[in-house]
C-alpha cells in the first residue's frame, strides 16, 4: 500500500520567529505514523526550521530547486546546497511558478532531474490555468507537463 505524503507550503511568508513557532506546532501536533508529513520553507528559514525538525518525523522540503547544478545564477538555490541542509524534498513546477516566472515545462523537468541527482524527492507540481481549463484543455497540458519529465528523465 502506498504512504501519503502532506506537505505544507508556506509561501512569502512569515518571519522567522513565526516560521519556528508553527514548525514547534506541527511537530507537537503530529499524531499517528500513517503519513509522510513535511513543509516546503522559504529559504532563508531552512536553516532554523532545519534544527528544529532533526530527529523528528516531520521532514523539510524546499519551494524550488534550480534547473542547473551550480554556476552563475544568481538568486538560485542548487540542489547540492539544500541537500546541507537535510531538503528531502522539492517543490518544482509549481503554477506560481509557471504562471510568474516563467517556469517551461523544459525547465521544471531540469530542476526535477537536479533535485533527483542529489537523492531529493522531486514534488512534481501539475495543472492548467483557469483559462485551460475552461477550454478543456486539462489533460492536454497535465499530459505536456509530465511527458516533459519523463522525457529528460528517461
Amino acid at each position: 500500500m502506498r504512504r501519503s505524503l502532506v506537505v505544507g507550503n508556506w509561501k512569502m511568508n512569515g518571519t522567522r520567529a513565526s516560521a519556528e513557532l508553527l514548525a514547534k506546532g506541527i511537530i507537537a501536533g503530529l499524531g499517528s505514523n500513517n503519513a509522510d508529513i513535511a513543509v516546503c520553507v522559504p529559504y532563508v528559514y531552512l536553516p532554523c526550521v532545519g534544527e528544529l525538525v532533526k530527529e523528528t518525523p516531520l521532514a523539510l522540503g524546499s519551494q524550488n530547486v534550480a534547473d542547473k547544478p551550480s554556476g552563475a545564477f544568481t538568486g538560485e538555490i542548487s540542489a547540492t546546497m539544500l541537500k546541507e541542509f537535510n531538503c528531502k524534498y522539492a517543490l518544482v513546477g509549481h503554477s506560481e511558478r509557471r504562471s510568474y516566472y516563467g517556469d517551461t515545462n523544459e525547465s521544471v523537468a531540469a530542476r526535477f532531474c537536479q533535485a533527483q541527482e542529489q537523492n531529493i524527492i522531486p514534488i512534481l507540481c501539475v495543472g492548467e490555468t483557469l483559462e485551460q481549463r475552461e477550454q478543456d484543455q486539462t489533460f492536454e497540458v497535465i499530459n505536456e507537463q509530465l511527458d516533459a519529465v519523463i522525457n529528460l528523465a528517461a
